[in-house]
This record gives structure tokens, sequence and C-alpha cells, in this order.
């Protein structure tokens, strides 16, 4: 294909963008600089694409991501009160179409997937899926033995009308825990905690099914494996 087309295929913009990337010197392929829009280029032989002095993995079939959510932005295409997570990430991933698998509240951070699958989204977001999500949770007061009891046995949601109890809780200090859920309901761990007679200081998630968050830091994404895609039943 023309290396133009290539361009616009990996989310560079349109046509016109595109060719000026390349006629102004700003696209390297291979280690030298191409002017020419129209030469013609492979998948297979490209092993480097610095486009406007930024490296570019070069996308050849839809793109999995694990993205470390910062505080106090909101997990939209379209945020309302604060800032969107979108512009955190190459500006060529909203021309590929990626969005969040799920969402977190704006306070809350930590793990999220984000993908231009769309039978991906549908696949972890089905309620039959059942993926645990686990969230390190600081709470406002101590997590007594009583408080705990009630997340493992059960807490009544508002308007939910049935019971929602923890997967597994994990206690690493008087005020913190790891909670594992495999619902998704909205604000659902806040809620629980709430129901259970306590309240969620700070929520942090840091792995959804096998995927871990890991060191990555706040604000930075990284490419899913495939041994982390094969872990989510996904290949």
């Amino acid at each position: 294909m023309e290396l133009y087309r290539l361009l616009q295929q990996q989310g560079f913009g349109g046509r016109k963008e595109c060719k000026q990337l390349i006629e102004y010197g700003l696209v390297e392929l291979n280690g030298e600089i191409v002017d020419n829009y129209r030469q013609q280029v492979e998948l297979a032989d490209i092993r480097q694409l610095v486009v406007d002095d930024k490296p570019w993995d070069v996308v050849s079939g839809p793109l999995y991501l694990l993205f470390h959510k910062p505080p106090n932005y909101e997990t939209s295409h379209k945020p309302q009160h604060n800032p969107g997570i979108y512009r955190l990430l190459p500006y060529q991933f909203g021309n590929l179409g990626i969005t969040a698998v799920g969402r977190l509240d704006v306070d809350t951070t930590g793990l999220i997937l984000l993908t231009n699958d769309g039978q991906f989204v549908h696949a972890l977001s089905s309620p039959k899926k059942q993926v645990p999500k686990c969230y390190q949770v600081t709470l406002k007061h101590a997590a007594s033995e009583e408080f705990i009891a009630k997340l493992q046995t059960g807490v009544y949601l508002n308007d939910e009308g049935e019971e929602f109890a923890a997967d597994s809780i994990e206690q690493l200090d008087s005020h913190v825990i790891l909670l594992t859920i495999t619902q998704g309901k909205y604000h659902q761990v806040k809620r629980m905690v709430a129901a259970a007679s306590n309240r969620v200081e700070q929520l942090h998630r840091i792995s959804l099914g096998s995927v871990e968050l890991g060191e990555l830091p706040q604000g930075e994404w990284r490419h899913l494996s495939a041994e982390e895609l094969a872990g989510l039943g996904w290949s």
C-alpha cells in the first residue's frame, strides 16, 4: 500500500493530513525519512515507524491495551466535569475507535482495559462472564470482624432487591482491604461498603480477571500480551 494510506490506517488523520506529514519530512520508516507519500510499503517489512519524532507500533489488527487511570479523570469520550482519560493516550487511538471495557469512577484509580474490538468489550462486560475484579479499598473506619462478615455473607443494595457478597476479601491492615467481585453494578464497591456500615476513602482496581496492573505508572498504557489475552479467554 502507499505510505500515506498506511498512516491513515494507523489513525494519523485523513488523506490530506497524512500526505502533509510525509511531505514535511515528519515520517521516518526503518531509520530513513520518507518524503514521497506514494512510496509502497508492506506491513511485514516495517521494522520501525516514527511520526513527528514519536515511535509508533504499527497496528495490524485489533488493539488491546492496559491503562492505569489516575484520579480526577472521567472514563468518557465526552467528559462533563473533568478531563477524559483518552486525552492521556496517543491521539491516533481515538481515530482507531479505542474505548474502555467498563468504567471507573472519577475518583477511582487503577486498571482499565481499552480496545477497538467490540466483541471483546461485550464478552468481558457481560454479567454471564463473571470476570473477577479486585480492588484495594481504603476505609474510613477500621475493618471490624462484623464488617468483614457482612461483606462475605452479602449486603442489600438500594433498588437491586438482592444481596451482593464479595467473592473474596483479604485484610491488608486495619483500614485497607482487597475486595474481589464478579458483578459490575453502578458504584458497587462503594455501595457494598456503605451497606456494611463503613465508607470508601480510596478505591484502586489492581486486577481484572488474570490481568494485573503491576507497576505500570499512573497515566501510562501498554499492550496486553498474548498470554494475558488467553487468560481472559480471548485469542
